[in-house]
């Protein structure tokens, strides 16, 4: 628990936080393209429902980061920024297979879910409840879609195996 002589680095804490808002905008990116064209059919719903959380997720974090000190953009999403980034997306998933791209999509999941881990336990030590609690709260939420994700996963992978992905 927080004690009174625990100095809060602010600018730090926002700063982070920052880089935490691009990251839950590339996750929402990537969750929406995969909606759009997942790796398996099966898929589809999940990525749709990850990108529904995400955009939450990111909403959360910008908020967290501004009472830390961090000015939310005032700039417009999207436009000719947002097109290439989607157009550069879709150019690497030519190169990669289905597994891949799952495989990467688990991987950005278990990290977020480190991240969050390892901020929740801060803000607990800080005293920060409400904002340990709202990570708390997300944290679940990654969890399940990772478990979802690996479900998807171990069954391409089984049907790879099988020789049903082929049939």
């Amino acid at each position: 628990m927080a004690t009174a002589n625990i100095a809060i680095d602010r600018d730090w804490i926002a700063s982070e936080f920052s880089k935490g808002i691009d990251n839950e905008q590339s996750l929402l990116d990537e969750a929406r393209s995969r909606s759009e064209s997942p790796p398996d059919p099966t898929l589809g719903v999940l990525y749709h429902q990850i990108a529904t959380a995400d955009e939450r997720h990111r909403g959360i974090v910008e908020t967290i980061a501004t009472r830390y000190g961090h000015t939310p953009s005032r700039s417009v999403a999207g436009g000719i920024g947002e097109t290439l980034g989607r157009l550069k997306d879709k150019v690497n998933e030519l190169s990669t297979t289905p597994l891949q791209r799952l495989g990467h999509d688990l991987a950005s999941r278990a990290s977020a879910i480190h991240w969050y881990t390892a901020w929740i336990e801060a803000f607990q030590r800080l005293g920060d409840a409400e904002s340990a609690g709202a990570l708390a709260a997300i944290l679940t939420e990654e969890k399940a879609h990772r478990d979802a994700l690996q479900e998807g996963l171990n069954r391409m992978v089984t049907q790879g195996a099988t020789g049903e992905a082929t049939k």
